[in-house]
């Protein structure tokens, strides 16, 4: 289910079904690496809509978490961490984290769930060839959600 209206009223009448948020974390930069930056957090939105597109009606692809590269990690987590208690007080059971920036793997066991990739230039792709890339990918990507999810019944 994506951010808009008419899927979170799904949402909240279906709640019961839907219990996992995919929350995309996207940095901002306007430097020199900008063009890499703005690579990570193209690359896992595209991944994030893609994920939720393949298990719509289990999960929400929240808007993304964007943040200063420079910011510090302590700072962002604050605020993650306020992200997450309020999706959580909300009923949700799993809150899983998506990105490109190799920072946050410092805080992967503070997270939580935290699904990190490598950035892929999509942009150098033709719309067919993304197509299949992101394809051949997403078999991994579900496996580790789904895993998630038997893993935290069986706790």
């Amino acid at each position: 289910m994506k951010w808009q209206a008419s899927d979170m009223q799904t949402f909240m009448s279906d709640k019961q079904y839907i219990d996992t948020v995919i929350i995309p974390l996207v940095p901002v930069e306007w430097s020199e690496t900008m063009v890499n930056t703005v690579r990570e957090g193209g690359y896992i939105q595209t991944m994030a809509m893609a994920i939720e597109k393949e298990l719509k009606g289990r999960i929400v692809e929240s808007p993304p978490f964007t943040y200063l590269k420079q910011e510090s990690l302590e700072e962002r987590m604050k605020r993650i961490q306020m992200w997450k208690d309020e999706i959580k007080s909300s009923g949700v059971k799993y809150v899983i984290f998506m990105t490109s920036d190799v920072d946050w793997k410092q805080k992967e066991s503070e997270l939580g769930e935290l699904l990190w990739m490598p950035a892929v230039p999509l942009e150098h792709m033709d719309s067919r060839h993304r197509a299949d890339f992101l394809e051949e990918n997403m078999g991994s990507i579900l496996k580790t959600i789904t895993d998630h999810w038997t893993q935290g019944t069986q706790q």
